[in-house]
């Protein structure tokens, strides 16, 4: 008799639970949906369990009773930003989020193991912070330039580097500057059958080639030069040091003719080639003479200890960088920028990165940087969001991600500014949702302080 008595009461409680119990409903924002298609004015979002059960517009759909609201007019909802060219480290995690940045890609983690480990460590929930894929230790030659690479001298070498990432379970593989098209043919062969994205930072290949031969990504643009270049051969050979041949091709492009770069432009769209330009990163380096940005407003979420992008003075050391190379730095910068725009007009993918954490580019903030340089280059403030999420998903093959839909994951940003009219708006951020959770980032801030 009390056992039925007791089922009973769980349905007389069950019955009086409001429909709307654990839903979070957002209303009367402008919403940018990430599809790259007009906002939505009145817009109405239905958050349920992490993901989103209705987007429409205010007096649409009913908000169930129970539901807790928040009354959004005026403000603009984003889909959560994805940095797709990150170096995530543990320090940076909720930096990344206050930003509005809900899901990283990470190319070249210290070690495969750590970039596990704090992948599992964000995505179970253990630590709060951004959804994480991530490539592992990156697949270099020999010798390879960082210690926790895996430097491979022959095919057979880089199939098994390929074999072991797959095996400890990475999102995808990261390949360096010293791959040789050699090298990079068994690589490929190894990750298609394996169906491992690859990311390409090429030096000792040209853009083209790698293309071709089904990378993935092209990451800061590397190996077009080399492409475009008459001669491309100083350029391989350059990089047998990275930094000498960093310098030289990054200082190739005030080189390069203009039609040569639309024709490799246009070559890469065919191909259809996913790139991340990361251009944030290239003016930063050509601003690195500056000694006023390691003050710039941003800096201050940066602990002192983070050498990665406090260490300017070291970088500046070991590259020994003069005043002639930042200006042909900067000469480079339209050539770049005009090669964004080719590949823009003939159609390819660019997806939004920011190479954070590295010299003087703030997790999170730089993503934001690099959408405002990806409109100065020619890109509208809405394909520079959907650069920054549907992309940036696109590249990550997951489609849950990067778009606000029925059925997608609760991943958003609220903005106090209106990011179609400035891109600078996106830097505005009221609040941000992760898995369906609501923070507020001077709230999160605070904890640091």
């Amino acid at each position: 008799m009390r056992g039925g008595r007791g089922a009973a009461l769980a349905l007389l409680l069950a019955a009086c639970k409001a429909p709307g119990d654990g839903v979070i409903a957002l209303e009367g924002a402008t919403l940018i949906n990430g599809s790259g298609g007009r906002p939505v004015e009145d817009a109405l979002l239905l958050v349920k369990a992490g993901h989103i059960e209705v987007a429409a517009r205010v007096n649409e759909v009913k908000v169930p009773r129970g539901a807790s609201v928040l009354s959004l007019t005026g403000k603009t909802i984003i889909p959560g930003l994805i940095d797709s060219h990150a170096h995530v480290e543990r320090w940076a995690i909720e930096r990344y989020l206050v930003w509005g940045v809900t899901t990283v890609r990470d190319l070249g983690a210290s070690g495969t193991d750590s970039g596990l480990a704090l992948r599992s460590a964000v995505n179970l929930g253990s630590l709060l912070g951004p959804r994480m894929f991530t490539a592992g230790a990156m697949i270099d030659g020999v010798p390879p330039t960082y210690p926790a690479a895996t430097g491979v001298a022959t095919p057979g070498q880089g199939r098994q580097a390929v074999d072991q990432r797959a095996v400890a379970g990475t999102d995808l593989v990261k390949i360096y500057t010293k791959i040789t098209p050699q090298l990079l043919a068994a690589i490929m062969d190894e990750a298609a059958t394996l169906r491992l994205p690859v990311a390409a930072h090429l030096g000792k290949t040209d853009a083209i080639t790698a293309a071709r031969a089904g990378v993935e990504s092209l990451e800061h643009m590397a190996g077009v030069v080399q492409a475009a270049a008459p001669d491309p051969a100083p350029y391989f050979q350059a990089h047998d040091r990275f930094l000498a041949g960093w310098t030289l091709e990054e200082k190739g492009w005030a080189g390069l003719d203009s039609a040569a770069v639309a024709r490799v432009a246009r070559a890469l769209a065919a191909t259809h080639v996913g790139l991340v330009p990361t251009l944030v990163l290239h003016e930063t380096l050509s601003r690195l003479d500056n000694p006023t940005l390691l003050s710039r407003p941003g800096m201050e979420d940066v602990p002192a200890a983070a050498a990665s992008v406090r260490d300017v003075a070291g970088l500046l050391q070991r590259a020994g960088w003069r005043p002639a190379d930042f200006q042909a730095f900067r000469r480079a910068r339209a050539r770049q920028d005009q090669f964004v725009r080719e590949f823009k007009r003939a159609g390819g993918l660019i997806a939004a990165g920011s190479d954070a954490a590295n010299q003087l580019l703030v997790p999170g903030l730089s993503l934001h940087e690099e959408m405002s340089l990806l409109v100065t280059a020619g890109l509208t403030p809405l394909e520079a969001i959907t650069a920054a999420t549907r992309r940036g998903a696109q590249l990550l093959r997951a489609d849950s991600l990067g778009v606000l839909a029925p059925g997608k994951v609760a991943d958003l940003v609220v903005l106090d500014g209106d990011p179609a009219k400035s891109i600078g708006a996106t830097r505005r951020i009221a609040w941000v949702m992760v898995r369906g959770r609501l923070i507020r980032p001077d709230s999160l801030r605070r904890t640091w302080h």
